[in-house]
């Protein structure tokens, strides 16, 4: 009895199978009309801003400055998508600015002036609070004429450099490097602009021993030189008894140009060391101190030599009916300030 039920249950269920695969044949729509069920919808835990939610409303702040960290005045700003401001957002003469009422969300700052390149980042504003932002712009380096004589300090160390930046301002004050129109003595600390663009520190740009032309090419052409003094600076401190220290400093004038054929020459003008024997418990200011005298004396002593025939002659004067060259848009140039050294009694 139980297999008879069983086998008839079995027989029913195919009955009806077939018989609904044979009314969903017939009747094609049959799907299309049953009711979609909606997928659930999810609430984020974090909700994104949203620029147009209301009463979302941000303060934004910010400086603008260059990369001298000067301030910037009169640069444009603004705000990616934000076009119905009264007027233009400009920064002030200490190169500030501010913008009150600002839509909550994140957006893309804009900030331009004529003398700087533009400048994009991303900001995100949050609503009820004030957001502060600092703007860096650039300096564009295009390349110049070649008119100008510079005059640059270099050292393999960073009391070196110093030194070397040292001997070249004293090769300015004493004459050897007259200074003329075409002369500039630049500033190491704001070459650096001009040095990621070539891609070399200062040291090893004007490296003795490892010349590169092309790297040099572009320094002059962005600076305008057409030829460049390099006061080199090289100091050694050793023992010279259980009680004193012996200093040795070598320095000298090196002139870097490109002839007529396009090749790079370097040269050395003139050089001279000092040596002298000091006690040997003598702290690093009291050592820069002596170092800083015998660079003094140095130049000095290459000065003496210069008076009959000055190696430089050919670069500083003017050709007849010449304009002095314009000055440069780049602030590179160092303000030719020396103390006078007094020595360590």
């Amino acid at each position: 009895m139980p297999f008879f039920f069983l086998t008839s249950l079995r027989r029913r269920v195919r009955l009806g199978s077939l018989a609904l695969w044979c009314w969903l044949a017939l009747t094609p729509g049959a799907l299309a009309q049953a009711p979609a069920t909606p997928l659930p919808r999810f609430t984020p835990l974090f909700p994104s801003h949203n620029r147009d939610q209301a009463g979302s409303q941000a303060r934004l702040v910010g400086q603008v400055s260059n990369s001298l960290g000067q301030p910037v005045a009169g640069a444009q700003v603004q705000l990616e998508g934000l076009e119905n401001l009264d007027q233009p957002i400009q920064t002030d003469e200490q190169g500030a600015f501010e913008l009150n009422q600002a839509p909550a969300g994140r957006w893309m700052l804009t900030v331009w002036h004529p003398d700087y390149e533009i400048v994009q980042q991303e900001i995100l504003l949050q609503a009820g609070l004030t957001t502060p932002v600092d703007v860096v712009l650039q300096v564009p380096i295009r390349p110049q004429p070649r008119r100008r004589l510079g005059v640059l300090g270099v050292g393999g160390l960073e009391h070196t450099q110093l030194l070397g930046q040292r001997l070249a301002m004293e090769a300015v004050r004493l004459g050897l490097i007259p200074n003329s129109e075409k002369v500039v003595p630049l500033d190491n600390r704001r070459l650096q602009p001009i040095l990621r663009q070539v891609g070399w520190p200062i040291y090893e740009l004007f490296e003795w021993d490892r010349r590169k032309p092309e790297a040099v090419g572009q320094f002059f052409d962005y600076l305008g030189l057409e030829a460049i003094v390099i006061a080199r600076v090289d100091v050694l401190t050793r023992p010279a008894s259980p009680t004193e220290v012996s200093l040795r400093s070598r320095s000298r004038l090196e002139l870097w140009r490109f002839d007529e054929q396009g090749n790079l020459v370097a040269e050395v003008l003139a050089e001279a060391s000092r040596d002298q024997v000091e006690r040997g418990n003598l702290n690093a200011a009291e050592l820069a101190q002596l170092y800083q005298i015998q660079v003094t004396q140095i130049a000095a002593e290459i000065g003496s030599r210069w008076q009959a025939n000055h190696p430089l002659a050919s670069y500083l004067e003017l050709a007849p009916g010449e304009a002095p060259p314009p000055p440069s848009r780049l602030d590179t140039a160092v303000e030719l300030v020396i103390p006078t050294p007094t020595p360590t009694p």
